[in-house]
């Protein structure tokens, strides 16, 4: 193919870990335009000196263009100087140009050095005065790589640096100033951390905002060096004992798995650790009712462990025993360091996203499954005073989705696009689209709204750039409650003529909700069955209850029992003792001491009751003050009734920062490549020698009987089983 020597191609990619074939990557340069973390920490400095100091970042800026405006002129100097040394003939001291250059050479020489000099002394100072406001920057770059972390947790976890940019110049602008620059830098950090969760938190699902605040806490933590890296390693990965022999009898086997005892013997090879088998020798009645107690994670440690481990290492100690109490302990973990409020993810107010949204940025609804929420953004562009057009995507649709978002650019119409990871094979075009949103000026009044089940062709553009909204209910029911509560209005909440029946069974009923929905976290001793209660139960209940109330003197308990309880959330129960337990709940929910008895209680412990009649933020305030954390007698169950499920939560924790790979590489210690080669050096050290195969056959060749065939077959299986590993070992060495 012929083509002009001055042709080139460039290609880029959105991808973070891009995978290319050997053709490629030999035929092509590759260049890794990824932003890093010491980059990023200038990039933010100098954003942050800027927008506190400008006089210093505007001084630094003009010292820098002097500084190479002045190496420039001594370059060109040098190279004048040159040129006629190499174009004088004859002497050089009669070539009258070349003298006056040498003297004006040297004038402007000393001239330029002196100011460099100067220069350079009072970059030295502005530099030590930048430096102070670095701790904003590191914290800044530290939070951008946790988010780009949570990309290789889920696919539609995608953010862009711009973005976060943005961001950070928001927290600038809103933290609370002081004239005393350490005060100043706590409050930049204080807002700025919390900006990013809040920020996070609405575009993730909930099994993740715990991972994501004890992820953050831990980076925050390990950067100012308050973690020891071993033990957050075996805090995540565990112990697991090769050598059975050498292992130390366990002392309480009557209470304690071996599994138990296996993390326990491996945790004694850690520094801070040494003497804790003895303590087990020594302590067995004080470990075993540590070992039975309901909260481990919050009873003391027996013997000295309790004074001498910092939390971190009573997590560990926990993650040996009870990993069924971890993610509480997590949970405590960063509230010790963050604060209460990162562990109480905000709820979504689509009003609230609205306004942080522009014409240029789509906004994106991440699925779950049983959750739609076309009802709510009707309602919201209803209240908006908004046009919405809003369509399904699917086969076919593609020509009338394209024609809806050019009307409403030009209109500043909203434009809501339904189920994309229906129509992938449009993302493309879409993608498109929403880049030329970016370079033209569309109706002020023009959002692009999106909603897709998590899928890892949706385009990364779009990720970026948009908005993103978890649809699914929050964890717990104080949150549920919370969340039903933002719905109602001053005006909804007085809507009936008996309002003071209504506020108590509203109350009631949103009890009853949030418990059919959070004990499906039991799995099969919450409902035989898994269903999808969702908000449209709790809507059509709500208006059912506030109809039937100003219908009837005397209030329809059978009636509204039955249709709430049967009809409208008993249509998704298809097992018989699963709707036992439905009627069971709404019977304790709907009847006369709900509206009689003071301070009703809704379950057998104290703190869940109807508090007294009084507005709609009374109602809130109590909400406010319910625990984060639910017992399980709250929902009449068991006390050891969530065991399997925090386990299940546990795993899910430790398996996915252990996926994230590089974040438990230690620091100033042992490489994780290390670790594996002498781990396999371990393991070939107690591979038995080989089955004599060539003795076996020969004292068995006069009786090649069936079993004496076979035997020789396995032999020769075995052997090669247990050569495998040295094969194995020796690749991985390189050998």
């Amino acid at each position: 193919i012929e083509y002009n020597q001055d042709f080139k191609f460039y290609i880029t990619t959105k991808l973070s870990n891009p995978h290319y074939t050997p053709e490629i990557a030999a035929k092509t340069t590759i260049v890794n335009f990824a932003v890093k973390e010491q980059g990023l920490e200038a990039q933010l400095l100098g954003t942050v000196v800027r927008e506190e100091r400008p006089e210093l970042e505007e001084q630094k800026d003009s010292l820098v263009l002097n500084i190479a405006a002045g190496k420039t002129k001594l370059k060109e100097l040098e190279n004048e100087i040159l040129r006629l040394l190499n174009e004088s003939e004859g002497s050089l001291l009669e070539n009258e140009e070349l003298v006056n250059t040498l003297q004006t050479s040297k004038v402007t020489s000393q001239e330029v050095t002196e100011q460099l000099a100067m220069s350079e002394t009072t970059e030295a100072k502005i530099d030590a005065a930048r430096e102070g406001y670095r701790p904003c920057a590191t914290r800044a770059s530290i939070l951008f790589f946790v988010l780009i972390d949570m990309g290789r947790i889920d696919p539609m976890y995608q953010f862009s640096l711009d973005a976060y940019i943005d961001l950070f110049n928001t927290s600038i602008d809103k933290s609370h100033k002081s004239p005393k620059l350490e005060d100043r830098i706590a409050n930049l950090n204080d807002w700025h951390t919390y900006s990013v969760y809040r920020y996070t938190c609405r575009g993730l699902f909930e099994k993740h905002k715990l991972l994501f605040s004890f992820h953050m806490c831990v980076k925050i933590l390990q950067n100012a060096g308050k973690i020891n890296m071993e033990e957050f390693t075996f805090f995540l990965t565990g112990g697991i004992v090769l050598d059975k022999d050498e292992q130390m009898d366990n002392p309480c086997s009557n209470w304690l798995p071996e599994t138990d005892w296996d993390n326990i013997s491996e945790l004694e090879k850690l520094s801070n650790f040494h003497g804790i088998i003895t303590s087990f020798e020594q302590y067995p009645r004080d470990w075993s009712i540590w070992f039975m107690s309901d909260n481990p994670e919050t009873s003391p440690l027996p013997g000295e462990w309790e004074n001498s481990c910092n939390e971190l290492q009573k997590m560990v100690i926990l993650r040996c025993l009870r990993t069924d109490r971890v993610a509480f302990a997590a949970m405590s973990f960063v509230v010790n360091n963050l604060g209460t409020r990162f562990v109480e993810p905000p709820v979504l107010d689509m009003k609230a996203v609205l306004d942080d949204s522009s014409s240029k940025t789509p906004l994106i609804f991440v699925l779950s499954p049983g959750v739609d929420p076309t009802g709510a953004l009707t309602a919201l562009a209803h209240g908006m005073g908004q046009t919405q057009m809003a369509l399904s995507l699917g086969q076919g649709q593609a020509p009338i989705a394209t024609r809806m978002i050019k009307e409403g650019i030009k209109e500043g119409n909203w434009v809501f696009l339904a189920n994309c990871h229906l129509s992938l094979s449009w993302m493309p075009q879409l993608d498109k689209l929403c880049e030329q949103l970016q370079v033209e000026e569309p109706h002020k009044d023009f959002r692009l709204w999106l909603s897709s089940s998590p899928n890892p062709d949706f385009p990364i553009a779009i990720l970026q750039s948009g908005i993103k909204m978890t649809t699914e209910p929050p964890r717990g029911v104080k949150a549920n409650m919370k969340r039903l509560y933002n719905t109602v209005t001053d005006q909804s909440f007085m809507r009936t003529r008996k309002h003071d029946k209504y506020q108590r069974l509203l109350f009631s009923l949103c009890f009853f909700h949030s418990i059919l929905i959070e004990r499906r976290k039991f799995g099969q001793l919450g409902w035989n069955v898994f269903y999808s209660f969702n908000n449209s139960d709790f809507e059509v209940s709500e208006h059912l209850l506030s109809l039937y109330l100003d219908e009837y003197d005397d209030t329809p308990w059978d009636a509204l029992k039955y249709l709430v309880a049967l009809v409208n959330y008993g249509g998704h129960v298809t097992d018989d003792y699963d709707r036992r337990v439905l009627t069971t709940y709404i019977n304790d929910c709907f009847h006369e001491d709900v509206l009689e008895t003071p301070f009703y209680k809704l379950s057998i412990l104290p703190t869940y009751y109807i508090p007294r009649d009084g507005s709609l933020r009374s109602y809130k305030e109590y909400i406010s003050t319910l625990p984060n954390l639910d017992h399980p007698e709250v929902f009449g169950q068991h006390p050891n009734a969530d065991i399997s499920s925090q386990k299940a939560e546990t795993k899910l924790l430790f398996d996915t920062l252990l996926s994230l790979g590089s974040q438990v590489a230690t620091v100033g210690a042992q490489s994780n490549e290390s670790k594996v080669l002498e781990l396999s050096a371990n393991v070939l050290k107690q591979v038995p020698e080989d089955l004599d195969y060539g003795q076996t056959a020969k004292i068995m060749k006069d009786d090649p009987s069936p079993l004496n065939v076979v035997l020789l077959q396995e032999i020769e299986r075995y052997n090669y089983l247990l050569n495998y590993p040295e094969i194995v070992a020796r690749f991985g060495q390189g050998h």
